[in-house]
């Protein structure tokens, strides 16, 4: 028969488990009620998506393009999609679940900083995986066509928690609540539940625009040199193509960079140059800004 201590450990384990779960369940089930504000907005172009509200022209991007385009001030209905930190992965669940709808945009515009074509940031993790924009079954995939592809660039980038690899991308995907703690704790457990609700309830009604404080973390994404990765080109590419497949005209935006933020010239012409390439193929438009400030629009069509 179990000693008095014997039972105690028992119970105690036992005791601590349960409450471990229902803080995880809490986490995965109630996260408006704590994440930061920026949940809020993923939800909301989560939301679009899964109610099919897509518009006549769809934007896909970065947090530039998601602050720039307001869908209310263009003459026809849109819808803007992008994300802060987005890169080519997010670009990609993006259209593939817009186009899984009955009636899908009739054009796409896509715009990504040079930075969001390299190795991911921290980011990914913290906010596209952990907000669950991308699912567990597109981490399982991304992690697969890295592999294919020999990547070993893209998914390096350690998290601030010390985890990498397969390990901390299970983890995110899962929510573990070790991950939200500080989240739990600054947002009072249930204290940022009603303005997480009514910022959720803003992007919704203006089609997906968000606003972003001037000199935010996210601005200092942009200076970064062009560098793109065995699976961000693919990714990107593979959206494009898709979009393509079903008569879907592209157009590639080039947004205009802060003037302290601008790369070297190198770069840029690189970055462009790359654009331009894909703008070969039948149906994709390359849109940029000349340095007049004129706006022109090239595509090469190809068989």
């Amino acid at each position: 028969m179990p000693s008095p201590f014997a039972r105690y450990l028992v119970r105690l384990g036992a005791s601590s488990l349960a409450v471990f779960l229902a803080v995880w369940a809490y986490i995965a089930f109630v996260p408006m009620a704590f994440l930061e504000s920026g949940y809020a907005a993923w939800q909301a172009k989560r939301a679009m998506l899964e109610d099919c509200q897509l518009g006549e022209i769809a934007f896909f991007g970065d947090s530039r393009l998601e602050s720039g385009v307001v869908p209310a001030l263009l003459p026809v209905p849109a819808m803007n999609f992008g994300v802060a930190a987005g890169t080519a992965i997010e670009t990609h669940s993006a259209v593939r679940r817009a186009l899984a709808c009955p009636s899908p945009p009739q054009q796409a515009v896509i715009a990504l900083t040079p930075r969001h074509f390299g190795p991911l940031s921290r980011f990914y993790w913290m906010l596209s995986v952990r907000y669950g924009f991308i699912r567990p079954g597109e981490v399982r995939e991304t992690e697969r066509w890295a592999d294919q592809l020999g990547d070993t660039e893209t998914l390096a980038t350690p998290t601030p928690d010390g985890f990498t690899g397969r390990l901390r991308d299970v983890l995110y995907a899962v929510r573990f609540p070790p991950l939200s703690f500080s989240s739990l704790v600054q947002g009072r457990i249930f204290g940022r539940y009603r303005t997480n609700k009514e910022r959720f309830q803003a992007v919704i009604r203006n089609r997906g625009w968000t606003e972003y404080v001037p000199g935010s973390w996210l601005v200092h994404e942009m200076a970064a040199p062009f560098a793109p990765t065995l699976l961000q080109t693919a990714e990107f590419e593979a959206a494009i193509d898709m979009l393509r497949a079903r008569s879907i005209d592209v157009l590639l935006l080039v947004l205009p960079f802060a003037q302290g933020n601008a790369i070297d010239p190198a770069s840029q012409t690189a970055y462009r140059d790359y654009l331009a390439a894909v703008a070969r193929r039948t149906g994709v438009h390359l849109v940029d800004e000349l340095p007049s400030g004129r706006m022109s629009c090239s595509s090469t069509a190809s068989t």
